[in-house]
């Protein structure tokens, strides 16, 4: 057996059915061996995308998204995309070949050598560990695959010398799949934040990327229940309870008619959030000054932005659904409880922001209504960073989780398309829609070739204003517009088709419910143009 013999094995008894990049030739003899093992190799076109692909997938699934990559430029080129995945917990694992151990730290300029790709990779990753011998690797992947289920989800590295991948291993191995768990909530703790809920009058809750990790979503629409609490998301944690949910008011935290809401409640029950940037409006968000918080990373705490601290409040650490059920068991056996807020409010209330968005901004809310109406609730939608998933990820309405992907952690583009393919390799079953801007598409549009390759059927939203809209609407307020920034642009449709992709030109907003349709119905990635611009949405203006 040789050392890439038994990596395979060791992913094998992971439950690592996936893998995503390109044959290298210091990375071939994996790539070799997982199919050897009857784990899918997807072949894509360019290593970034192949760290987008494994990010969606462990999104959708709750599982590990894998990569590989060949030493030196393979690996660099997915830093993007496993920047992605650290800034957005996701647990992604990245295997990069290295050059052969007696060659290292030399400098003589071995095929693809770098001077530090343990750093590099380091960098963007939980860890990074080296394998330095073949008996070392059950070990060391089984403690990657530990990290991963007992702490915050997080991408990590393993480098493997060129040598090892390809040379036999001497001892006989142990394959073992992890038994991580996650940190068990302290008792006390426990006790003193269901004193402080039962205690409250009118309790909220606000609910990130951890409760949709944790799969806590059942237990957040049981305790928001029990309590009478609305339930405010980040944009990752949208769908932790469905948004058609009365009590759900979804990432309308910062809206004008939902404030005056906020500020009666009187305690915030956070759970599984770092308060980014732009899921709290530059944090402008303002919750009640007493909180009880559930995060899995204690480090979170002293992390978060000052301007979203509590007050006062209990900070328990360990996983959201383990925790937020034991806290909810306990809320149930005390006599007293919140009365909480009435439901017709917490409705009104969001039907009142909604509507006033239909008003001011009827094109842009109707493509949102007219993308809901097309798509069932289960589907998924990948966003790139472009105006229009600037719209999505506040208004658009979320009915499962794990099923709206957006590239929150590094704010890149170039994202939805990889992210669709992944995601859609994952759950094939699924209908999945890729939205994005011309600028974003044309970072990854050869991956087209990759769904055409593999009969991934997915409709692909190009929405083209011929800029980088987001950036351009930001140098336009400051003033700082020169006059050429108005890209050049190929023929969309028949790019598409040269990829062996089915596509169309829309005239018409209102055209993109029956294209859509139309395109879910098909066999093959579909690419559907929308040559026209959006208003940015108002927190942008």
């Amino acid at each position: 057996m040789t050392g890439a013999e038994a990596i395979a094995e060791c992913l094998k008894a992971q439950g690592v059915e996936v893998a995503f990049g390109i044959r290298g030739l210091h990375i071939t003899s994996l790539a070799h061996a997982v199919k050897g093992r009857g784990i899918r190799f997807i072949e894509v076109r360019h290593e970034q995308s192949a760290a987008f692909m494994a990010d969606a997938y462990a999104r959708v699934t709750g599982g590990v998204g894998v990569v590989m990559a060949a030493t030196g430029a393979g690996a660099a080129c997915t830093m993007v995309g496993i920047q992605e995945a650290y800034a957005s917990s996701s647990p992604v694992l990245l295997i990069a070949s290295q050059i052969e151990r007696k060659h290292l730290q030399k400098g003589w300029g071995d095929l693809h050598e770098v001077k530090n790709q343990h750093g590099l990779i380091a960098n963007v990753t939980e860890a990074c560990y080296d394998i330095t011998s073949a008996r070392d690797i059950p070990a060391t992947i089984r403690e990657i695959f530990n990290g991963m289920a007992s702490g915050r989800p997080r991408p990590y590295g393993l480098e493997v010398p060129d040598d090892i991948l390809k040379g036999e291993v001497d001892v006989r191995l142990a394959y073992q799949p992890a038994a991580g768990q996650p940190p068990v909530p302290d008792a006390q703790r426990l006790s003193e934040a269901v004193d402080v809920i039962v205690a409250a009058k009118r309790p909220l809750i606000y609910a990130g990327g951890g409760a949709i990790a944790s799969g806590a979503g059942q237990v957040v629409a049981q305790m928001a229940e029990l309590l009478n609490a609305p339930v405010l998301t980040s944009i990752k944690g949208k769908g932790v309870i469905p948004e058609v949910h009365e009590l759900s008011l979804a990432n309308l935290g910062t809206e004008a008619a939902v404030r005056p809401l906020l500020e009666q409640a009187d305690l915030a029950v956070v759970i599984g959030t770092r308060f980014s940037n732009r899921s709290t409006g530059k944090w402008s968000l303002r919750l009640p000054p007493c909180w009880v918080r559930i995060d899995i990373d204690e480090q979170q705490f002293s992390k978060t932005h000052p301007a979203m601290r509590a007050r006062s409040g209990v900070e328990v650490v360990g996983d959201a659904k383990t925790t937020l059920a034991a806290m909810l068991e306990q809320v149930r056996k005390r006599p007293f409880r919140p009365q909480g807020f009435a439901r017709s409010e917490v409705t009104r209330v969001k039907r009142q922001v909604l509507e006033a968005l239909r008003r001011g901004f009827p094109q842009e809310m109707k493509l949102l209504d007219d993308l809901r109406a097309a798509l069932p609730g289960d589907a998924i939608v990948a966003n790139d960073s472009t105006v229009a998933t600037y719209w999505t990820r506040r208004y658009f309405e979320v009915r499962e989780p794990r099923t709206f992907l957006w590239p929150m952690g590094s704010g890149t583009i170039g994202f939805g398309l990889p992210a669709a393919i992944g995601a859609k390799i994952a759950k094939p079953e699924r209908p999945v829609v890729a939205l994005c801007g011309d600028g974003g598409f044309l970072f990854s549009c050869h991956e087209l070739a990759t769904a055409a390759r593999y009969h991934v059927a997915i409709p692909v939203l190009l929405f083209n204003d011929n800029a980088f809209g987001v950036v351009d609407y930001g140098q336009r307020k400051e003033g700082q517009l020169d006059g050429d920034e108005k890209l050049a642009n190929p023929d969309f449709v028949r790019l598409a088709t040269s990829f062996g992709a089915e596509a169309e030109r829309l005239h018409s907003l209102d055209e993109i419910g029956v294209a859509l349709e139309r395109a879910l119905r098909r066999s093959t990635v579909t690419v559907v143009e929308v040559p026209m611009s959006l208003r940015v949405p108002p927190d942008l203006a």
